[in-house]
């Protein structure tokens, strides 16, 4: 199994190598998080030309020979259809994956945003669980990467979910990747690091829990506001290239904000934070909100595949249980 997986490493090393490459030229690609010629071919040359340590000679011949060994014109459906082995994630509810068509989609950026103590976090931890449940009968187990911005991983709570369903500790915490983020650049390197972890193991969710809570704090007031959206714009379309490289799902939770500084605007004067960029560059983009009784919805507010809907749900020890009485 490890071995199939380290042959898949070397394989992308030996394809870089044929660009002319030597092992210092690799390392410095792999510093940027670019693992593989796919990675290469999806890059601008102005992109190319920040990379530090490699002369612009050589990047410019990079350039030109990835364009002829990975084309990236038109192709016909019949193509993408061949090519097509996209899965879903599910929430181990089927009510709850029957409105998001089976679940979240790999290739896929989905963001799930609320108010505080909505259940968001949760969301990610039920994802952590679900992936794995159908691990005990494949060959390769499925990993997952979580980089945790908020402080608010709970691992006794995966343990209890995954309890829940006959997951054993054992089997958990040997297929989680956790990382505590401290600061948006921070955040920014872990992707990087992800990507390299992803080349060598058989990774298929990656979590980014908050994903915008730090490029808030780093870059504050209307005059940091282009900065910030423009570093979270780049984040946001790097995790986009690691989900379509490597077939994984992506999930986002995010905060909202009730002020006038973010422009994405969802009744009661709540705003999911980040603006037209979140809104622009992720695929699905759900919202969860508490109901009187104590309850939550989830609701699909835009998709690229779902149409609108809602279902009531609470949160047991189990997870998410959908209420359709």
């Amino acid at each position: 199994m490890q071995n199939k997986l380290n042959r898949r490493f070397y394989n992308k090393i030996a394809l870089i190598k044929k660009l002319g490459l030597n092992e210092n030229d690799i390392f410095k690609l792999f510093e940027s998080g670019i693992f593989s010629i796919n990675f290469l071919s999806k890059i601008s040359r102005k992109e190319l030309y920040t990379l530090n340590g490699i002369s612009d000679a050589k990047i410019e011949k990079i350039y030109k020979l990835t364009k002829k060994v990975i084309p990236v014109g038109f192709t016909t459906l019949q193509k993408i259809l061949l090519k097509e082995n996209s899965f879903y994630v599910g929430l181990l509810d089927k009510d709850i994956n029957n409105i998001l068509r089976g679940g979240i989609e790999t290739r896929e950026i989905t963001e799930v945003f609320g108010e505080s103590k909505t259940g968001k976090t949760q969301f990610c931890h039920i994802l952590s669980v679900s992936i794995l449940i159908s691990d005990y009968e494949d060959f390769i187990q499925k990993k997952i990467i979580y980089i945790d911005a908020d402080g608010s991983f709970k691992p006794d709570r995966i343990i209890e979910i995954a309890r829940g369903y006959g997951i054993n500790k054992k089997l958990l915490s040997k297929n989680i990747f956790y990382a505590k983020a401290y600061h948006s650049e921070h955040q920014t390197q872990l992707l990087v690091s992800a990507a390299s972890i992803a080349t060598y193991s058989n990774v298929k969710l990656i979590i980014v829990d908050s994903c915008t809570s730090l490029f808030r704090t780093d870059f504050t007031g209307r005059g940091e506001l282009f900065q910030r959206q423009a570093l979270l714009g780049k984040f946001l379309r790097n995790l986009k290239r690691l989900s379509e490289e490597f077939n994984l799902a992506a999930i986002v939770s995010n905060q909202v904000v009730s002020s006038n500084l973010d422009n994405f605007l969802i009744g009661n004067n709540i705003k999911a934070i980040g603006g037209n960029i979140m809104a622009h560059l992720t695929d699905t983009k759900l919202m969860i909100k508490k109901c009187s009784n104590g309850n939550r919805v989830l609701k699909v507010i835009s998709s690229t595949r779902c149409p609108e809907n809602e279902i009531r749900f609470k949160i047991t020890k189990k997870g998410f249980i959908a209420d359709v009485k």
